[in-house]
């Protein structure tokens, strides 16, 4: 078996979430192609609602689970929503963090850190379950330390 995907999330042999990342971002390009398909207006306000609800959404479902560490992965994600703000009225002639900035909106990176950052908090303050059963010691000087329980093997019963 070369892919395995269980709710969608698509997870390569190897480990890597590449497959999975070319896979929501060409996904994400086809909606975002219908969507200026359909709809014929370039109003900030209805692209963004669109785009909120239709495209962006499609690559943000389980991100924390697979939030890229590659480069290639990364500028993978944020191009096709470089090209979907830039297709906005008024934007093409700006810089995209200039676009994002005007938008009011965020790299899709800094929104799968954010998304990470807030999972972790819920996991220390005990509104979410722990089912990696990672440990939080308080240092402090030097604030939390996650400790990451080690991978165990899987154990068979007859």
């Amino acid at each position: 078996v070369q892919q395995l995907r269980d709710l969608g999330i698509l997870v390569a042999e190897d480990l890597s979430w590449s497959p999975h990342i070319n896979t929501i971002a060409k996904k994400a390009r086809q909606k975002a192609s219908w969507v200026f398909s359909v709809f014929k207006t370039r109003s900030a306000s209805i692209m963004l609602t669109l785009y909120k609800s239709m495209v962006r959404s499609l690559v943000e479902y389980c991100c924390p689970l697979w939030h890229p560490s590659k480069i290639s992965d990364i500028q993978e994600l944020e191009s096709f929503q470089k090209i979907f703000i830039s297709r906005i009225v008024r934007m093409s002639n700006y810089h995209y963090w200039d676009q994002l900035v005007k938008l009011s909106l965020m790299s899709l990176q800094r929104r799968r850190e954010r998304y990470i950052i807030l999972h972790t908090w819920k996991i220390i303050h005990g509104t979410t379950s722990n089912d990696l059963d990672i440990k939080f010691v308080s240092r402090p000087r030097l604030g939390n330390l996650a400790i990451i329980p080690p991978k165990r093997p899987k154990q068979f019963h007859c």
